[in-house]
């Protein structure tokens, strides 16, 4: 009889009225939050369609550069004094020397040019990559790290082109030996290697996010 007085008792209308509201609001926060994890997912995603993009541009851009770093190799290896009787290494940097004081000036320029047009698509890359970091993307680092060494070989061709402008300086040197070494250190079939790789490590990186992403 007690029980039953009290459910008399109730107002029913107002417990309909507050079930619904409690339930509406549960409605409303589960709703919001697959709306966040949808709208999460899409700039995920949105930014790895621009990181691919822009590493699309870059790779299809920088084999102009390393392919005119080789022939300036080749041209280096042409001047070498075959018949001197100086040991390899002294021979090697006698025919570097000749050729920066033949064609150095020349073809630096031509690189210089190309290095310009490859950089915007540079930029745009380590920009994006910087910006990738606000998402805490699982194994991001390595993808950084890939991008770093991409555009990093840009830096290294530059300072080639800028050694064998460098026409009248000292080759006596000790400071200018050291550099004209590190250039003739330059490897463009390394740094083919090394483009490939990364770009690769670009690729599985964004392929094994979007799994994450859309699991």
């Amino acid at each position: 009889m007690w029980s039953f007085d009290a459910a008399t008792s109730l107002n029913w209308l107002e417990v309909i009225k507050t079930l619904v509201a409690i339930i509406t609001a549960a409605i409303a926060f589960f709703a919001l939050r697959n709306w966040q994890r949808q709208d999460k997912a899409k700039r995920q995603a949105d930014f790895l369609d621009a990181l691919i993009e822009a590493t699309h541009t870059y790779i299809a851009e920088v084999p102009k550069p390393i392919t005119l770093l080789q022939i300036a190799k080749i041209g280096m290896a042409s001047h070498v004094p075959t018949w001197d009787s100086d040991d390899d290494a002294d021979r090697d940097v006698k025919g570097t020397i000749a050729y920066i004081e033949k064609n150095g000036e020349r073809d630096a320029k031509r690189l210089l040019e190309l290095l310009e047009a490859v950089e915007p698509s540079a930029i745009k890359l380590r920009a994006l990559a910087a910006k990738g970091q606000v998402f805490s993307f699982d194994g991001y680092a390595k993808c950084q790290n890939a991008v770093t060494s991409l555009t990093w070989h840009l830096e290294r061709i530059q300072a080639f082109a800028v050694t064998i402008a460098s026409t009248t300086w000292n080759w006596e040197n000790p400071e200018v030996l050291r550099l004209l070494h590190d250039v003739m250190a330059i490897d463009p079939s390394e740094i083919r290697e090394s483009v490939q790789k990364n770009h690769v490590a670009v690729l599985k990186f964004a392929t094994d996010t979007y799994q994450r992403i859309y699991r």
